[in-house]
This record gives structure tokens, sequence and C-alpha cells, in this order.
């Protein structure tokens, strides 16, 4: 298993990048076009869920067949109604979500 970690402020600046760079992993790993679009919007899904001015980090754990990324970071504080959007959102477009206290956790098979 590989892992890369990236720390970054959460700002809407950093978010093209961060879609990109998901992207690029979810490529070299063989994922098909609509898979990878499905992460795209899946890494920010969780990443606007975490509360600006602070650091987040986000660990890709690359395995043979599987892409597994957490999203560490303080939550915002919302209500129930959109947690229950996101968390569909979320399970509609990754194969499991794991939704910790301060981490979304993403699994995506090949």
């Amino acid at each position: 298993m590989e892992k890369i970690t990236i720390n970054l402020p959460v700002e809407k600046k950093y978010l093209p990048s961060i879609r990109l760079f998901t992207a690029s992993i979810a490529t070299n790993m063989n994922f098909d076009i609509e898979k990878i679009e499905d992460m795209r919007v899946l890494i920010s899904e969780a990443v606007n869920y975490k509360k600006e001015k602070t650091t987040i980090q986000i660990n890709y754990c690359i395995q043979e067949d599987t892409l597994t990324i957490e999203v560490i970071g303080k939550d915002k504080e919302i209500d129930e109604e959109r947690k229950n959007m996101r968390d569909l959102i979320l399970k509609e477009l990754s194969d499991k979500v794991e939704v910790r206290k301060n981490a979304i956790i993403l699994i995506n098979k090949v």
C-alpha cells in the first residue's frame, strides 16, 4: 500500500487542485471516467463540510484495486437535514463511506 498525505488550509482556492490531484490518482489506477468524475465530486463534498480557517488532512491510501481517501478535520456545524444530504451524496457516489467524528472516509474499488 502507498499512502500520500496532504495538509492544506481549508480555502476554496485550493479545491480545484485537490479535485485534479484526486482525478490524477484515480486515472493512474485505471478507474473509468464516470468513477473519476464521481471522485472529484466526492472530494469536493467532503472538503466543503470542514471548517474554514483550519487545516485539513487528506490521506490517499492506494492499494492494487482500491483507493481510500480520508478527509480529516474539524467539521462545520450544520443542521441535520444538510448532514443527511451530505451523507446521501457521499453514499451514492462512493462504494463505501464511513463518517466519523471529524473524518470522512471514502472507499472506491476499480
